[in-house]
């Protein structure tokens, strides 16, 4: 049994004869009439009756039309959704990101790629360093992104774009008049700091240490992004990542930072695994946004990309 044959059928039940069946599969009248003999010796069945030139279904013909009709409906279902990842209007992109990577660099390129293609479902985790390396190792997200180097046997890393640290300081600072802020402009000023287990705190204390320039340490907090709340609110400056400060920009003061703690970022794949069409254009979007923002770094300061 062949598809072509139920389509016949289907084509003759929804226009009477095999004349105007022809026309809406694009074949010739004996086309169709010899799929429908086919397909009535291949089951055994008396499908249709001819009837002053027309096929009248037979009560058996309704009963074998039934289920055809569903085959039909989910061949047509398979095609429609070929169809949809095809073209990019169907499909599932699961990504996982380091916090302060993820809040500042996703959403907007998540909102260009869905104006393009409404229908693709976009999921984005947050997670450490070796729980991103996990997920990708055993291919739960599509890709990810998180500060280089990473080296893991399970993964494919490209570097995506190279940052420099900025200082955010509350609105109304006494540094707020400072084009850039140096590290010996903190000497003894209240600090937030990131947690102690961070590397990006390892990298601040190490410079400030070596400076030999003290500052006020009494408050933690675990992420990038509590640190910025915690600044708005007049409880002390500190050092970001400035892809977490620009979203804050309203809240508080983003300034360069010198001597600059560069920091690069890399996009994180399973290895050996095909990308699918919906990654591959949301990476190439991302990048796009970064090259711009590179040719205008009036928000994102020190950014370079490969």
């Amino acid at each position: 049994m062949k598809l072509r044959q139920l389509e016949a059928m289907r084509a003759v039940c929804a226009r009477g004869t095999t004349t105007h069946a022809a026309e809406t599969l694009g074949l010739t009248q004996s086309a169709v009439s010899r799929l429908i003999v086919q397909l009535e010796d291949e089951v055994g069945l008396r499908l249709f009756d001819r009837r002053h030139g027309r096929l009248q279904i037979t009560p058996e013909g309704q009963h074998f039309y039934a289920i055809a009709e569903k085959v039909l409906a989910g061949v047509d279902q398979i095609s429609a959704t070929a169809r949809d990842i095809r073209t990019l209007q169907a499909g599932t992109l699961r990504i996982i990101a380091m916090p302060a990577l993820g809040y500042g660099l996703l959403p907007d390129t998540i909102a260009k790629l869905k104006t393009r293609y409404r229908q693709v479902k976009i999921s984005v985790d947050f997670g450490t360093r070796p729980e991103l390396e996990k997920g990708l190792a055993n291919a739960t997200y599509d890709f990810g992104i998180a500060t280089l180097p990473v080296d893991h046997e399970l993964l494919e890393v490209e570097p995506l774009c190279g940052v420099n640290s900025v200082c955010v300081l509350p609105l109304g600072h006494q540094l707020a008049d400072r084009p850039v802020i140096h590290a010996a402009d903190l000497e003894g000023l209240p600090f937030v700091s990131m947690e102690s287990a961070a590397f990006f705190r390892y990298r601040i204390d190490e410079l400030f240490g070596r400076l030999g320039i003290r500052r006020i340490l009494n408050i933690e907090a675990q992420s990038t992004i509590m640190v910025c709340n915690l600044v708005a609110k007049g409880l002390g400056v500190s050092i970001v990542h400035p892809f977490i400060a620009e979203p804050f920009a309203h809240r508080l003061l983003v300034r360069p930072f010198e001597p600059a703690i560069r920091f690069d970022y890399g996009l994180l794949f399973p290895a050996g695994q095909t990308r699918s069409q919906i990654t591959n254009e949301f990476v190439k979007t991302l990048q796009d946004s970064l090259a711009s923002l590179g040719r205008d770094t009036s928000g994102f300061i020190g950014l370079d990309t490969p």
